[in-house]
């Protein structure tokens, strides 16, 4: 096995079940919210450009500000923290708001992507992730398997070429 293999499989090893970690604590957070919120009709009054770090021609994202009455008569405005480019709201746009009674400003737009984004993102990049460094860090166990093997006298011998980057052209 290659050493390339062997770093690619613990950084992604390693990530991936952190992320499955965040998606769940995300889910659990989610139905929570969910469950507590109230639900209202809303605006969305304005979109607000986000610039990405790296400056470049499509680094703007756009989050949509939103408007609502909290069950109470309270008016809020929210920024949500969910953005994209292009922008998936325009102005105008009514919009159904789930919010927290005890926290208005804890408001979303009640869509699947502004609810559960961050749950199923992190969740597929997560398994994929794990099972990408499940796949570099395969060939290690056959390593192992035929160590133990030879140790105890066995006659078969694995192939040597078991890196997964040697595999991948056959894969393609």
């Amino acid at each position: 096995m290659g050493q390339i293999d062997w770093i690619f499989g613990i950084v992604f090893g390693c990530i991936g079940p952190c992320l499955l970690v965040f998606s769940g604590v995300s889910f659990f957070r989610t139905r929570s919210f969910l469950f507590h919120s109230a639900e209202v009709n809303g605006e969305v009054i304005r979109l607000e450009r986000l610039q990405d770090s790296d400056r470049s021609a499509y680094a703007y994202t756009y989050a949509p500000v939103f408007s609502f009455t909290a069950t109470d008569g309270k008016d809020c405005t929210v920024t949500s923290h969910v953005s994209s480019n292009p922008a998936k709201f325009s102005v105008g746009q009514s919009v159904r708001v789930r919010y927290d009674p005890e926290n208005p400003e804890n408001a979303r737009i009640h869509t699947f992507l502004q609810t559960w984004g961050s749950v199923v993102i992190s969740g597929i990049v997560g398994a994929v992730f794990v099972v990408f460094g499940c796949w570099c860090l395969g060939p290690f166990q056959f390593r192992l398997i035929e160590v133990t093997n030879l140790a105890n006298g066995s006659d078969y011998e694995f192939p040597t070429e078991t890196g997964a980057f040697h595999r991948l052209p056959h894969l393609l």
